[in-house]
């Protein structure tokens, strides 16, 4: 007979089998749902830059297994991506495609040292939360747009696409494909059923999680949208709509390195096909470590778990090199496919890994359960990815920056941010859409750099107290930060018309100021020479640990000054007496 513990642990055992089955039927769902809806998106990549979708299908499944191997962010799902289309296209236009492998090999080794010298976080900290939040809602929107091809690029188009080129700076290139007229919409039942097919998988992705997480929802809708094409759609009728099939085949030779690949003829590797590369390589690096890191930032939020920002831009460096060497176009982490991901569980290295795989084995094994996926459900799919990734509070909050007082007590808005970091949001989300990712970025820095040096350079107050029974010494009370910015103000505030008739003893406070810089110290030794030049005896108290030390670096400039510590500062001074004026720099 079996006893009451072996009962036990067979039911453990069966119990423990039972998760492990469930967790593994999760990740297959999840993990063959990314790596569909990826494949329309590497083939997007591919026609922008105009080269043949094979090179993208390449890099997408190199960079996922290897991104898994080496560490990257878990959960984060790399592949090749219509940005770096974007940055690749002038150099095929111009050069052919045989350099892209070159530009992207030169990309990844620019991205191998900056993980390597610890950048990726550094780069991290100089992007505002209202660049992060402008740059998420431009992307919801591009991921919105692009799923407008599937309805007007024709399936018998070269690889060159219409709009396969363009330049650096080209206002409304993100919306090229909708607005152009040189090419003709689907018009007629096959746009109906795409869009029928897209709304479907739309809202499965948007219930479904409400009802059960056990199926992920976007791989329900791949096959609900598939199934009812094939039976209900195709089968008793003429009607269908575009499949994966239209857009771009999925198919690739056998991978080969590109030095013995016979279908390949490379370049001389020498200086003048260096000249031909840098700049697009520079423009690989600059797009994909932007758009990995974002990623990687955005993956972050949604999970509440910080990922290493600078193994992320190694193992996308070491990617894009390996990829290059056996015939990818590169690419960079994919905002979009890890939404998706991250929503349907996929969180970990292990997704990435197996996303990779199972888009290995699409190309090379299952291509034709692939080409008979309607581009509708990738379609619906995108678009409830990127209704996920929009942030709706930050627009709700820009609004309510944008408008008055009144207004926002009638409608009982009352979650108005500074006017300051609703233009910021609003000016990255315009730029990125009408010019491009890395400018876009780089502008948003540069305008909440430029507000916040504007707002801290009318900080600076200064607090003159004059003891008025005895008018023997002066303290100048100085509150604020003393940097580039406000050097010259601070300055401004000591005219010579006015401290010539200051009492002989001048005490120069900083208790409550902040030296950031070489020229904050410069207008300090300014304003103490302004005043020794006129024969008065000059005195800096209270330093902040931070300034003393930065001081310390440049003892020279400080010989002959006559500083006091705390317990020096004449105590004869009796507060009750002291008369206060308050200057501002303006």
């Amino acid at each position: 007979m079996i006893g009451k513990r072996s009962v036990q642990n067979i039911r453990q055992n069966l119990s423990t089998l039972y998760k492990v089955l469930i967790i593994s039927y999760q990740f297959t769902n999840t993990t063959t749902t990314v790596a569909l809806t990826q494949i329309p998106e590497a083939i997007t990549g591919a026609l922008i830059a105009g080269v043949n979708p094979a090179l993208a299908l390449q890099s997408t499944w190199l960079m996922n297994i290897l991104t898994a191997i080496i560490g990257g962010r878990p959960g984060m799902i790399s592949g090749t991506t219509p940005f770096i289309g974007i940055a690749l296209a002038g150099l095929v236009e111009e050069s052919g495609v045989e350099y892209v492998y070159y530009a992207v090999m030169f990309a990844g080794f620019l991205q191998l040292v900056f993980g390597i010298m610890g950048l990726g976080g550094v780069l991290t900290r100089f992007l505002p939360y209202s660049v992060v939040q402008g740059f998420s809602n431009a992307m919801a929107l591009y991921i919105v747009a692009a799923q407008f091809r599937f309805g007007k690029v024709a399936p018998d188009k070269s690889f060159l696409a219409e709009y396969s080129t363009r330049h650096l700076v080209e206002p409304g290139h993100s919306w090229a494909h909708i607005t152009d007229n040189g090419t003709d919409w689907k018009l007629g039942s096959s746009m109906v059923i795409l869009g029928i097919h897209a709304g479907v998988a739309f809202l499965i992705c948007l219930a479904l999680p409400k009802l059960t997480r056990v199926v992920p929802s976007a791989f329900v809708a791949i096959v609900v949208c598939t199934f009812a094409e094939h039976m209900f759609i195709r089968q008793p009728s003429d009607f269908r709509s575009a499949l994966i099939e239209d857009f771009g085949l999925v198919k690739t030779s056998l991978m080969e390195p590109i030095w013995s690949d016979n279908d390949i003829t490379l370049p001389g590797f020498n200086l003048d096909t260096f000249e031909k590369v840098y700049l697009y390589g520079l423009a690989v690096f600059g797009t994909g470590l932007c758009e990995s890191l974002l990623a990687t930032h955005i993956v972050d939020e949604l999970t509440e778990m910080k990922g290493g920002k600078n193994r992320v831009a190694i193992g996308q460096g070491v990617a894009n090199i390996v990829s290059s060497m056996f015939g990818g176009m590169g690419g960079s982490g994919s905002i979009a496919q890890s939404i998706v991901a991250n929503h349907s569980d996929g969180i970990t290295n292990l997704c990435t890994f197996l996303t990779g795989a199972f888009v290995l084995f699409f190309v090379y094994v299952a291509s034709p359960m692939v080409n008979i996926v309607p581009l509708g459900a990738i379609a619906g799919i995108m678009t409830w990815a990127a209704f996920k990734l929009v942030d709706w509070e930050s627009l709700l909050q820009a609004l309510a920056a944008l408008l008055p007082l009144t207004i926002r007590d009638k409608v009982n808005l009352d979650c108005k941010t500074p006017r300051a970091d609703a233009l910021i949001m609003l000016a990255v989300m315009a730029i990125t859409l009408c010019l491009d990712l890395s400018i876009g970025l780089l502008s948003g820095v540069l305008i909440a750099v430029f507000l916040f040096v504007h707002d801290n350079s009318r900080r600076v107050i200064v607090e003159r107290e004059v003891n008025t029974e005895e008018s023997t010494s002066v303290i100048y009370n100085v509150t604020g930060p003393i940097f580039f910015a406000t050097a010259g103000g601070f300055c401004d505030i000591f005219p010579l018309e006015e401290i010539q008739f200051d009492p002989d003893e001048v005490v120069i406070l900083l208790e409550g100021a902040e030296i950031y810089d070489y020229s904050g110290m410069v207008a300090l030794r300014k304003v103490y020479d302004r005043f020794a030049d006129l024969g008065k005896v000059v005195h800096l108290s209270l330093l902040s640990p931070t300034s003393r030390r930065l001081m310390e670096k440049t003892a020279y400039m400080w010989q002959g000054v006559n500083f006091l510590e705390v317990e020096e500062v004449d105590q004869s001074f009796d507060h009750s007496t002291l008369v206060s004026e308050s200057v501002n720099q303006g």
